[in-house]
């Protein structure tokens, strides 16, 4: 077993993007950080920091669920650490929070264990925690990623791409859990729907992988989720409507979308950001919804342990 300190980095992840359902993810530079200590003591010490919100409820440990159930995979007694975290992540706002602390406690019992597990180990592990395959293969692999299900498996591939951009996310001070988002959605769909998804969907993999700007606005486009979970946040229709958007700066917001399942509005753009970010927020905050924008990156390295 590993006796150094180390630390594990894992980043944020936005999904969905429109027609991307379940699909099309990305890893954001916004990270939960975790301190790790290894003791000789037979036990995981949590060292709480009410400056710093855990990514989970505090009876739903999932770092410590994820850590505990690689060890058993491993076959290995989980030893003594003494843990402690920065949270950079907004809980329950469509940012991938608990992805990223799934995979966090999945790369420190990899660390502690000085056993490497391959990305099909690790998505065996990750997915029945999370239910879901995009946030978790967001924040793993880094980067734009598409993710798929066969056999009640999860597979991804990170996207070539050559798109240049940044992200705005508005983030309000609503919050949304999964299964609410999952609740609203109806359980049948049109054949029209579900076709006008798929060619967008396409056309999205398309722009990310050319760089091709102009096609964005409409590959984000969608009728299978947002215009159901855009009930939930007051506002966030008319953001997705694009409505009272500036002619002399509409150009640099390459295209908008809930992220994951909400409440976060996040925005592509190559200029402009400010502008962008103080729209978004007063569209919201027109229909009584408060919210904060920031700007981030695309993270590229994804899970990352450090020393």
């Amino acid at each position: 077993m590993k006796s150094d300190p180390f630390t594990v980095r894992v980043p944020a992840s936005t999904s969905n993007l429109g027609s991307g359902f379940d699909t099309v993810s990305a890893a954001l530079s916004l990270y939960l950080t975790v301190q790790v200590a290894p003791t000789s003591a037979n036990q995981v010490e949590w060292l709480d920091d009410s400056e710093s919100p855990l990514p989970f409820a505090q009876e739903d440990n999932l770092i410590l669920r994820s850590l505990h159930r690689t060890f058993e995979v491993l076959k290995t007694a989980t030893p003594g650490c003494r843990i402690s975290m920065d949270n950079q992540i907004p809980l329950q706002r469509g940012l991938g929070s608990s992805a990223a602390a799934i995979i966090a406690g999945i790369k420190i019992a990899e660390h502690l264990s000085g056993k490497n597990l391959d990305t099909r180990q690790i998505f065996h592990i990750a997915y029945p925690l999370e239910g879901h395959p995009d946030n978790l293969a967001a924040s793993l692999l880094g980067g734009w990623v598409l993710s798929w299900i066969n056999n009640d498996r999860m597979q991804s591939e990170r996207l070539l791409s050559a798109l240049a951009c940044r992200f705005i996310v508005a983030v309000p001070e609503i919050t949304i859990s999964t299964s609410d988002a999952r609740t609203i959605l109806p359980e049948q769909y049109s054949l029209e729907d579900a076709t006008f998804n798929l060619q967008r969907c396409g056309l999205l993999i398309h722009a990310l992988n050319s760089g091709q700007k102009q096609f964005l606005r409409e590959a984000m486009s969608d009728r299978l989720h947002q215009p159901f979970r855009s009930r939930l946040v007051p506002g966030m229709d008319q953001l997705l409507r694009l409505e009272n958007l500036n002619n002399e700066w509409s150009d640099a917001l390459l295209g908008l979308s809930i992220s994951g399942s909400g409440s976060t509005a996040i925005a592509l753009a190559d200029d402009h950001y400010e502008k962008i970010g103080s729209w978004m927020v007063e569209t919201l905050s027109a229909q009584a919804t408060l919210a904060d924008w920031h700007l981030v990156d695309l993270d590229t390295k994804g899970a990352q342990v450090l020393s």
